[in-house]
């Protein structure tokens, strides 16, 4: 007969989890017991073993050793399982013997035999088999009003049948497996012992409960048995039935030959539902049938309420992975919180510790924050992506989530949840899998981050504690934009040393990420002894019109592809002010490696026709031990009223001894209707960048740790001798100068010097010139360029001579003329001395000169 199970309505779980396929045709699966009163109060019959087995020959029979039944709209759908023994010494063909199902009224119910059982022909001598049946009957009818009848080919008889013997099942019988009692079933074919080891509930919503069911399989095959495709249903008492899936944790399993494996299933039931005499039944999916059929029902152990016991501040909360996997500690440390525009932004510092002997596998719990109100937040992760432990080890996971500001008032709680994941077959199969807690945290007062500049925090990371000081932030200008920049110090606050993880770093302004945020670390290596620091700068860039009210920074940890936040920290509110530096004062830079402290020297003001040059030297000295390259350096000019002009940088491009000091020179052309005379300097250390040429101009993506330094432009009136004149480095002292008349257009120059370098600061590529300029009294100028470094001899009584030539000089013999000396830079001047002087007269070819030489 068409043995083919209708849909039924299943009862819905609260959490409305979908059902798979084969729920479709379950509805209730449940002991065929009598319902006479006589039968309730007669002894139950737990076992099929004392009815008499059918006696085939004199040394073979055949008993009934299992029966199911399954309820549907349509009837009772039952299994019952015949074994053969054969004493025989030759083969029992199974093909001489059937079996039929009859009611003691006479209607008669065809049996199937299963198709996992088709093609079992014969019985080996000496050995048992068996085999399963299944039909259907009215759904009325109880197991005790049918018989099992053993019927043997017999063509002697009309019908070709001969009944060799009727199996009855007593009225008492309970289909149900009794509790703590092995139950043997074959599954795939494969002979396993089952048993409930357990029954636990616990909340899962106000209105529903987890029901979590342990189930012991025990492989007393000689097969592994894999993944089974049987299925698991917890039927209450009143006839309800709720499908169970698998944990998380347990998606995938095999049990070995005679190995035993605990298995969890777990689904949710109404809390006003109980489970006291609730029994759980295995059925398995028959293909070629389209059908369920029903392998075992077990008696349900008295459940046990578990309480999500909430993990109190300190404490520590140790969890057992599933089957006996190991254990963990865990437990919450710092919280701490910033503020965005309408939300706190929390950082949870949580620990797993591996309390066990091997190394486990931290499952990827689920995490969701619980405010007063009851409200669940989720919140991600990837900090246990493939994360594993060995004995002992622990490992600090941040976990960061956000919350309105009516949210977060109040107590909040930190759940871990069990693993959620769907199973990997076919779309059609796929299950919902539960999660449940883990543990439940109450999180401690949180630590406000804002207006965190300048104050230290901690920071726990895998090896040890780091200090965490936000230093200093700064907006700065930079080409057509505005550079910004934070400063941050990270310091080993540990007594052992400490190996920095990858960073990554980010800036948000007013909520707003910025992704292209750079992480610049001022050391090369990443070990930090106790009481060691580093700093590391954040960099952005910004369009200059832009207000910030809030800045924060954040540090992430890289591992693999995956980031994971460290600390956040909160800045509201005005940017500080860069550092004042007052004339004649020092500033220093500060980073590792590279300290030195900067001081303006002098500032001159070139004039131009349209634009003067603005001319600063700074010194700057090595303060470190050692050789150090110093820091490259970027510097604007600042008028009062705000306007910024890049100025060019030269610098030595060689290492700088302890202790030594170098000149750095800093210029930019300024328009004339800019007042200089009140104007800062800008000066930071150039970052993201190399020298892109021999001269060490250097194309960064910024600078930072800037100061502003006060500037007083010299001003020192010019000269009326030439007799000292300075150009630093050099100081020059006349001997003598002479411009000697030939009587021709020549004239004869000879400059008598001493002259002295001053070797205190090691400096760059001198752009100075010095020009002595001659006037001749109808106004005409001729100019000598003189190069300083080349033209311009160190040491006493050194002579430069030159001559000039032009047509006014024709037949002159005596007259005036003055000599004025320049410091030229860029094409611009500035008038160091000046003196009137006469020419010495021409002698030799003139008349009387034999006089004159007399």
């Amino acid at each position: 007969m068409k043995n083919k199970l209708k849909k039924i309505i299943v009862v819905t779980t609260v959490l409305g989890l979908a059902q798979t396929a084969w729920l479709n045709n379950v509805l209730l699966v449940q002991a065929a017991t009598s319902s006479s009163n006589t039968a309730q109060t007669q002894k139950a019959v737990k076992t099929l073993s004392n009815i008499p087995a059918v006696k085939l020959s004199s040394k073979s029979s055949v008993k009934l050793t299992d029966v199911n039944v399954l309820n549907q709209d349509e009837g009772k759908l039952i299994t019952y399982t015949l074994t053969y023994t054969n004493n025989e010494k030759r083969s029992l063909q199974l093909v001489d013997y059937w079996t039929k199902v009859r009611s003691k009224g006479g209607t008669s119910y065809t049996s199937k035999l299963l198709t996992q059982d088709a093609e079992k022909k014969s019985v080996a001598a000496g050995s048992t088999l068996s085999v399963t049946y299944v039909t259907t009957v009215g759904k009325n009818v109880q197991l005790s009003n049918l018989n099992f009848e053993i019927v043997k080919w017999d063509f002697s008889k009309p019908n070709y049948e001969s009944i060799l013997g009727k199996i009855n099942i007593p009225a008492s019988y309970t289909v149900a497996t009794p509790v703590n009692t092995v139950k043997k079933v074959r599954i795939n074919d494969i002979p396993v012992k089952i048993k409930v080891q357990g029954l636990q509930t616990f909340s899962a919503s106000d209105t529903s409960n987890y029901a979590s069911v342990k189930i012991n399989l025990h492989n007393v095959g000689y097969k592994g048995l894999e993944n089974p495709n049987v299925k698991w249903v917890l039927r209450t008492k009143g006839g309800s039935s709720y499908p169970l899936n698998l944990n998380s944790n347990d998606t995938t399993y095999n049990v070995q030959p005679q190995e035993s494996k605990s298995i969890n299933y777990i689904t949710t039931v109404p809390k006003k539902v109980k489970l006291d005499g609730a029994e759980l039944i295995m059925v398995q999916e028959n293909e070629a049938e389209k059908s369920v059929i029903p392998l075992a029902t077990m008696q349900m152990p008295k459940s046990t309420s578990l309480q999500n016991t909430e993990v109190k501040v300190g404490k520590v909360h140790t969890i057992t992975l599933e089957d006996n996997k190991g254990k963990m500690a865990t437990s919450v440390g710092d919280v701490s919180f910033s503020q965005t525009h309408g939300n706190n932004y929390y950082t949870v510092n949580f620990k797993f510790k591996n309390t066990g002997s091997r190394e486990v596998s931290v499952p990827k719990y689920d995490f969701s924050v619980q405010n007063k109100k009851g409200n669940d937040y989720p919140l991600s992760t990837k900090a246990l992506d493939n994360l594993k432990l060995k004995p002992d080890e622990e490992r600090l996971v941040r976990l960061t989530f956000s919350l309105p500001y009516d949210e977060a008032d109040g107590t909040l709680k930190l759940v871990m949840n069990t693993p959620k994941s769907e199973s990997t077959e076919g779309a059609e199969s796929k299950e919902i899998k539960f999660s449940y807690p883990a543990g439940t945290y109450i999180l401690p007062k949180a630590t406000s981050m804002q207006q965190s500049i300048g104050t230290e925090s901690t920071l726990q990371i895998e090896n040890g504690t780091l200090g965490v000081t936000w230093n200093s932030v700064q907006r700065l200008p930079w080409d057509n934009a505005d550079v910004l920049s934070a400063r941050v110090t990270l310091r080993n606050i540990s007594t052992n040393t400490l190996k920095l993880p990858q960073l990554k770093g980010m800036l948000s302004i007013d909520s707003a990420d910025i992704a292209d945020t750079q992480l610049l670390i001022s050391q090369n290596s990443a070990l930090l002894g106790p009481g060691m620091s580093l700093d590391v700068h954040l960099l952005t860039s910004l369009p200059t019109n832009l207000d910030v009210a809030q800045l924060q920074v954040a540090l992430s940890e890289v591992v693999g592809e995956n980031t994971s936040e460290l600390i956040r920290l909160t800045h509201i509110g005005q940017l500080p002010q860069v550092p004042q530096v007052e004339l004649g004062s020092n500033y220093a830079l500060n980073t590792p490696g590279k300290k030195s402290e900067l001081q303006v020297k002098r500032t001159l003001i070139y004039p131009g026709t349209s634009s003067d040059i603005v001319y600063t030297e700074l010194q700057v000295k090595n303060i470190e031990d050692r050789q150090i390259d110093l820091a490259k350096l970027t510097g604007y000019y600042e008028s009062k009223n705000g306007e910024y002009y890049k100025t060019t940088v030269k610098q030595i491009d060689y290492p700088a001894g302890p202790g030594d000091s170098a000149l750095v020179t800093m210029w930019s052309k300024i328009p004339r209707k800019t007042v200089v005379s009140d104007m800062r300097l800008l000066i930071g250390e150039t970052v993201g960048g190399e020298s892109t040429d021999k001269e060490g101009a250097v194309a960064g993506k910024g600078y930072v740790d800037a100061a502003s330094f006060e500037l007083k432009p010299d001003q020192e009136p010019t000269l009326t001798t030439i007799k000292n004149v300075d150009i630093y480095p050099y100081n020059i002292q006349t001997r003598d100068f002479k411009a000697s008349l030939s009587g021709g257009s020549t004239v004869n120059l000879s400059w008598n010097y001493d002259a002295s370098r001053n070797n205190e600061l090691n400096l760059p590529e001198n752009e100075h010139k010095l020009i002595v300029q001659i006037i001749e009294p109808t106004g005409k100028v001729f100019d000598k360029e003189i190069v300083l470094d080349k033209d311009l001899k160190e040491g006493n009584n050194q002579f430069l001579n030159w001559t000039i030539q032009d047509v006014v000089f024709e037949n002159r013999r005596s007259g005036a003329y003055t000599v004025a000396i320049y410091d030229e830079f860029q094409g611009q001047r500035i008038k160091l001395a000046t003196q009137a002087m006469g020419f010495v007269p021409a002698v030799g070819n003139l008349p009387g000169a034999e006089q004159i030489l007399e």
